[in-house]
């Protein structure tokens, strides 16, 4: 059984990082004055792994986000691109996510959102649109609830 091509690429990386913190180490006890020493190799030490993290953050985001083998015609793969091609409907359904999260959001945008549509389609009062509570901890309305309200006004003439 032959190893995987990218785990030697995995070694000598690892290697490498260790061979830069073993110099790092070196250089800092040859050339830096023994009060700033240990506060030296805290900084190359972080300089070093910061740079190699961000080197591993970018190939696991590469291969996160790296196409299903099935192909483009498969399931669930036009619906990125219809999102992004209507972006009012990317609006409402951000607006309706944050209202689920946050009783103030609800309150301030998406609720007089609502009641001026209700108004718009001939409701005389804006007290025949029920509003839905919110839940514990600041929380905005169920996402059923939402739906609720919604559904309503949709049924109205």
């Amino acid at each position: 059984m032959a190893p995987e091509p990218r785990r030697g690429a995995g070694v000598v990386a690892v290697l490498v990082v260790l061979v830069a913190l073993g110099a790092a180490v070196s250089l800092t006890e040859i050339f830096v004055a023994l009060p700033y020493r240990q506060t030296a190799i805290r900084l190359f030490s972080a300089l070093i792994l910061l740079v190699a993290v961000s080197r591993v953050r970018g190939i696991v985001l590469a291969s996160v986000e790296r196409r299903a083998a099935w192909g483009e015609g498969a399931f669930g793969e036009g619906w990125p691109a219809r999102r992004d091609a209507d972006p009012r409907l990317a609006r409402f359904r951000d607006e309706i996510r944050f209202s689920v999260r946050s009783q103030s959001y609800f309150e301030h945008l998406l609720w007089p959102r609502l009641v001026a549509l209700a108004r718009a389609r001939g409701a005389s009062a804006p007290e025949a649109l029920a509003k839905p509570p919110g839940r514990r901890f600041g929380l905005g309305p169920s996402l059923a609830a939402l739906t609720r309200v919604i559904a309503s006004l949709e049924r109205r003439p």
